[in-house]
């Protein structure tokens, strides 16, 4: 595994290095063409001439669809060329930080060179213009295998559903959400990599949990008016990214200003009670420099399934200041979001009845949730010079609330009951103080009710150096990040069974209590070059210092309790190297090799809410009965991923396709048990394998009719993993070499076609995801018959290959009509009201599974006022 990569990258660079230095550099075929420019600032007053624009970023787009085709910087000298081009009629793009877009349209004749001067002028900015380059992968030159939602992408398929379901139709993705429509607890897959092991960020912050890497896309409900563009990157993350992910990263921009003023108003109604009001306002640029943008938005919701209802209000709010080398802005999210809870799932059999498939075993107790999660962002690009620039990100990150849930399902003796206690009859015996209540007596859901706190704060800093000459670039920086939470849990209310002085605040008695804290220092560098102009290479280093406290953990006097406190550190260095072939030309390839490694979260280390039950931290114990710290259960993840890619651009066609092959050790996996709030327990897996094939295209078949879509085919198995489980009191040892990965679909597809005449834009789509395992099993279930473990096949855990088929249609009325600024969109999701289970996981009970809602529509009327 190791000597093949290197062989054949330096055979790659022995062929291609005698490719470019075989060939002139400007020669021009004849059925191709060129264009060579310049860019620079407009004169001002009497100066004759402009300085350059190094960096600016110049594009060439289809003049009907406005889609990219081809995409370049300019350099030190604010050049820029584009050579062996298809001929014909282009939209050329010119933007750079703090200047007037510049757009024109040309042609290019077959066989002959174009060249052009633009000029750009001062301070008109267009909220366009801002993206945080220095974390962005640029296709057809950085050799990483990369998808990208444009504004118009987004705002053409946003309905009224959370982040997770509309990047679904990225290649590889899938998407569930806990309340069945969309709204509340979402989450996403890529390659059936779980969202903690994916680096998400916003305008370059991280939003994964750092106890415990999951992204709460319910805390960011709302942002989707604000994005101008996603960048989904599959396989080892990138130090592009700072933090790097696993199985991939998504990078989220926001930038919400413009330079005119307007206001803007959104009113939508839906099926399951659905409502979205939103209303924001935009200045316009103000004194020539500032732009001040707010935006307030409200969705409430029943939710498909029972108890599944949300209420959540949002608060968008930014400055932005532009200099002439620099930006500065600050933006804020905010708001209160309340939601019933929906964590646990349903049984396989109940998904055939339309009633039962809606059932939430936490409607019977009420569930609920409150949490206020606000975020700021404050980022600095400043250019100091026409080679170097410095683009700095400091962030606050805040998550105050709780959740109320049942807690019948705990032992006397968790709950800290008297001595004496008794559900209407004799003290409870020694037993019975260890089985759930609901076992022991007449309890039902709701008669206990237990609350579990959170409150947490997070402060970072990011600040990155970019150095660029030429077709060079090289990247330098920082991560450094400190995070600290407090967490408990108490009785919050109880029935006539349980005593009053041990319930509520009032009793200022709690069962659980410690606090986190997690320090993050990195530096990270990337080094793009070109040896030849047919090559570019590229080198990323990532080293990062990581480290666990957890401490002042209460054990409120119980003598069978003790309180752990541990400091568990861990260094890892993350490489990677990667070759294009062709940059920037229509046809060009890539190949790249990363070596990453993941921590395990903290609960991996200690659950210490489950400490009442008796939970210990998992780590190695000595001979004494004490723990040895530095000796953690679960270990380290690594990877070691190949990519190999192509990318063909035409102007009325595109199309992408890549190979992975993804070999882990220690891959930290499911170990066939789950915690109470249905999160699965894991353990290593000593050798896995993820290898696939990636396809993407898009083509414009006629004027208006566009179709674009992605397939995957992949197999992800386990190639030595031995998995110890407890079936009847005993237990047994199961092994799991070539058995499927849960949660890891080996065929995906995704398919929409556009249409679009007069302002009016019909869509539809589609997505086949192909069969998936809630376990490690494959599709078998195990029982202990006569002292044997007998394993036989079952469907029970397996999720059905389904297919969802969603449109939309909207209209926007012409700018010369009495309607100018009125926009209608009405989305249809699962239009053939198919009952579909999307994802699954193994409960205490059994399987339990996740349905998708059945059809649903969601119609809103825009209207924006300029």
């Amino acid at each position: 595994m190791t000597r093949f990569p290197v062989r054949f990258f330096v055979a790659l660079f022995v062929l291609l290095f005698g490719m470019g230095r075989g060939e002139s550099v400007h020669a021009q075929p004849d059925d191709r063409a060129a264009l060579i420019g310049h860019v620079e600032q407009a004169p001002v007053g009497e100066d004759l001439t402009g300085d350059p624009l190094p960096s600016a970023t110049v594009l060439l787009q289809d003049p009907a669809s406005g889609e990219r085709r081809y995409g370049t910087a300019t350099d030190s000298s604010g050049a820029f060329a584009f050579r062996d081009v298809e001929p014909g009629a282009y939209r050329l793009v010119v933007r750079f930080v703090g200047y007037a877009r510049h757009t024109e349209r040309l042609t290019l004749p077959a066989g002959e060179t174009v060249r052009d001067t633009i000029a750009l002028r001062r301070r008109a900015l267009s909220g366009n213009e801002v993206v945080v380059t220095t974390r962005r992968a640029q296709p057809r030159v950085n050799p990483v295998t990369i998808s990208n939602l444009t504004t118009e992408e987004i705002d053409r398929r946003l309905g009224v559903q959370d982040l997770p379901s509309l990047l679904s139709e990225t290649p590889s993705v899938t998407s569930h959400s806990q309340n069945g429509n969309g709204i509340g607890y979402s989450a996403l897959r890529i390659r059936g990599f779980d969202q903690r092991r994916l680096a998400v960020s916003i305008n370059g912050v991280p939003q994964n949990d750092p106890e415990d890497f999951n992204v709460f896309w319910v805390n960011l409900y709302g942002l989707q008016s604000s994005i101008e563009d996603v960048q989904v990157q599959r396989g080892a993350g990138s130090s592009l990214y700072g933090s790097v992910g696993i199985g991939g990263a998504i990078n989220i921009v926001t930038d919400p200003f413009e330079p005119e003023p307007y206001a803007r108003a959104r009113v939508g109604t839906g099926s399951f009670g659905t409502q979205r009001l939103s209303v924001a306002a935009n200045s316009g640029l103000l004194g020539d420099r500032y732009v001040v943008n707010a935006r307030y938005s409200r969705v409430s919701s029943d939710g498909y399934r029972e108890n599944a209802w949300t209420d959540f209000n949002r608060f968008f709010g930014g400055l932005a200041r532009y200099g002439d080398r620099s930006t500065f802005k600050i933006q804020a999210f905010a708001g209160v979001q309340n939601d019933g809870l929906a964590f646990q799932g349903i049984p396989k059999d109940a998904n055939e009845d339309d009633e039962a498939r809606r059932q939430n075993p936490s409607a019977a107790s009420g569930d609920t949730e409150r949490f206020h999660p606000p975020q700021v962002h404050l980022s600095h690009e400043w250019r100091f010079s026409p080679n170097w620039a410095l683009d700095q990100t400091a962030f606050w990150i805040k998550g105050e609330g709780y959740f109320d849930f049942d807690g019948t399902f705990r032992s006397a003796d968790f709950l800290r009951l008297p001595d004496d206690f008794s559900l209407g009859g004799d003290p409870l015996t020694d037993a019975e103080r260890q089985l759930p209540l609901f076992l022991v007596g007449d309890v039902a859901p709701g008669d206990v009710i237990l609350r579990g706190n959170l409150d947490q704060n997070q402060v970072g800093w990011i600040p990155t150096v970019v150095y660029e000459e030429g077709t060079t670039k090289t990247t330098l920086g920082l991560e450094a990040r400190l995070h600290r939470s407090l967490r408990w849990g108490r009785i919050q209310e109880a029935g006539p069974q349980i005593p009053d002085p041990i319930v509520g605040a009032g009793a200022d008695r709690r069962l659980w209590q410690f606090r986190n804290e997690k320090i993050i220092a990195s530096a990270f560098g990337s080094h793009l070059f070109r040896p030849v102009d047919r090559l570019a290479m590229q080198a990323d280093l990532q080293l990062t210092w990581r480290r666990y406290r957890l401490y002042d953990e209460k054990t409120f006097d119980r003598e069978d309790m003790r309180a752990h406190e541990f400091t568990t550190p861990y260094f890892f260095v993350n490489p990677r190297i990667g070759v294009t072939l062709n940059p920037d030309r229509p046809l060009s390839a890539y190949a790249s090799l990363a070596w990453a490694h993941r921590e395990p979260r903290r609960t991996q280390l200690y659950e210490g809410q489950e400490g009442p039950a008796g939970a210990t931290p998992q780590f190695e114990q000595t001979p004494d009965g004490s723990f040895d710290y530095d000796d953690p259960l679960i270990e380290p993840e690594q990877l070691v991923d190949l990519e190999l890619g192509a990318r063909l651009e035409r102007p009325r066609y595109r199309l992408s396709a890549n190979l992975f092959w993804m070999e882990f050790w220690d891959e930290i996996v499911p170990s066939g048990a789950v915690n109470q709030f249905g999160a699965p327990r894991t353990g290593n897996a000593d050798r896995t394998r993820h290898v696939g094939l990636e396809v993407e295209g898009s083509a414009q078949v006629l004027p208006g009719w566009t179709v674009s879509g992605n397939a995957m085919l992949a197999r992800t198995r386990f190639v030595d993993f031995t998995e110890f489980r407890t079936l009847e009191d005993m237990t047994v040892v199961l092994e799991r070499d070539g058995n499927p990965i849960a949660s890891s679909p080996e065929e995906l597809a995704n398919l929409r076609t556009s249409y679009t005449w007069r302002g009016a834009t019909a869509s539809a789509h589609v997505q086949a995801v192909g069969r998936q395992y809630v376990d490690n099993s494959g599709g078998t279930t195990a029982t202990v018959r006569d002292g044997t473990v007998v394993e036989e096949e079952s469907d029970e855990h397996t999720i059905d290959p389904y297919a969802l088929l969603g449109a939309s249609l909207s209209y926007e009325a012409p700018s010369s009509s009495a309607f100018d600024g009125v926009e209608v969109q009405a989305n249809v999701d699962n239009l053939l009201d198919a009952q579909v289970l999307q994802h699954g996981f193994r409960g205490a009970g059994g399987p339990r599974f996740y349905p998708a809602a059945t059809r649903s529509l969601f119609v809103e009327l825009r209207y924006t006022l300029r």
